[in-house]
């Protein structure tokens, strides 16, 4: 073999094998991610901070990033979504953090009575970095990673019949999120609480298997509750917050420039969202009435009755539990400080 050959053949060697290394390397640079965000409601708070989220993320990522959006329970209950974040088959969800006290009971203590005086004091507590932090870490041992965390909305209670007076509680059996922190309450008021999915709520009350649903009262319009009952009683004993979290097992497959993006935007849309979700919830309240629906609120005796009942609910739930009194006492720490 000449010379001249040998260097021909050697250079169009180190041509192909150039080639070749970079059709390897591009498809991985190239790579997809799909994003679904599931969420079991549908035209309220949870389901524009999907909209938002989602189209943050998927321009920031630059085509990189496929969002998906499954509000109503597209893709299963909250149950089966929380699953899947955990087997990495949902990479998204957002929804009540009560639900996820099955995993971790310390998810409960945003549910306290009496803590966030309204929803402006809510929105300043969850803001907190060393409280919103605490909180986004709780669920990692479990293949849950936090995003937001968002103010929903007060408690307020629809029922089949009036409630109008503290009394008027006695004998109901009414809807409420499955956890402690949700269901005494009910028991001091001298209600019996039914957990269960969203999913569930509309058609049990339609057949009259509960008497009431305890909730933000935006669920009550978005779900058009008022073609079956029409009496919201308005308490706001509690907040209403939502958690947003990404699928661990996922959000650990991704480049770590991808991971900051869904950190920060889910920052960002947790800000941001706040004025809207106030004004959604009055509007809210104003298209209850025009539906043809009434707001009540208990007399101020029997409010103040109500909420000196449901002020020890939290360190009654947390006084056995040790990490989750923790987390507790530094919600009322941060809560008293933010006030």
């Amino acid at each position: 073999m000449t010379l001249v050959r040998w260097a021909w053949r050697s250079g169009a060697m180190t041509v192909a094998a150039v080639v070749a290394l970079a059709g390897a390397v591009a498809p991985a640079a190239a790579q997809t991610y799909t994003l679904k965000i599931g969420n079991a409601t549908i035209n309220d708070v949870q389901h524009e901070w999907q909209k938002r989220w989602g189209a943050r993320v998927e321009k920031r990522a630059g085509g990189r990033i496929k969002v998906e959006i499954y509000p109503a329970s597209q893709i299963g209950s909250i149950p089966r979504m929380i699953e899947g974040l955990q087997l990495g088959t949902v990479e998204a969800w957002i929804g009540p953090p009560e639900f996820v006290v099955g995993h971790d009971p310390r998810f409960q203590v945003l549910a306290a009575p009496g803590v966030f005086t309204s929803m402006e004091h809510a929105y300043r507590v969850i803001g907190d970095a060393k409280f919103r932090e605490t909180v986004m870490s709780l669920g990692e041992a479990k293949g849950m990673k936090g995003v937001s965390l968002i103010v929903y909305g007060p408690t307020s209670y629809a029922t089949r019949k009036p409630v109008r007076k503290l009394d008027d509680f006695k004998g109901l059996k009414i809807r409420v999120f499955a956890s402690p922190m949700q269901t005494l309450p009910l028991t001091r008021l001298g209600a019996t609480a039914a957990p269960m999915p969203l999913d569930e709520v509309f058609p049990a009350l339609q057949r009259g298997a509960i008497d009431g649903n305890r909730t933000g009262i935006t669920i009550f319009t978005t779900f058009k509750y008022y073609d079956i009952l029409k009496t919201v009683t308005e308490t706001h004993d509690a907040i209403v917050t939502s958690i947003a979290m990404v699928s661990k097992p996922w959000y650990d497959r991704l480049p770590p420039d991808l991971q900051k993006i869904l950190l920060e935007d889910g920052e960002a849309v947790q800000k941001e969202l706040f004025d809207w979700t106030v004004d959604f919830n009055e509007k809210a309240r104003k298209l209850w009435t025009e539906k043809g629906g009434e707001l009540i609120k208990l007399p101020p005796a029997d409010q103040a009755e109500m909420m000196k009942r449901l002020s020890t609910v939290g360190d009654e739930v947390v006084a056995s539990q040790p990490r989750v009194k923790e987390i507790y006492d530094l919600m009322v720490q941060t809560a008293k400080a933010k006030r």
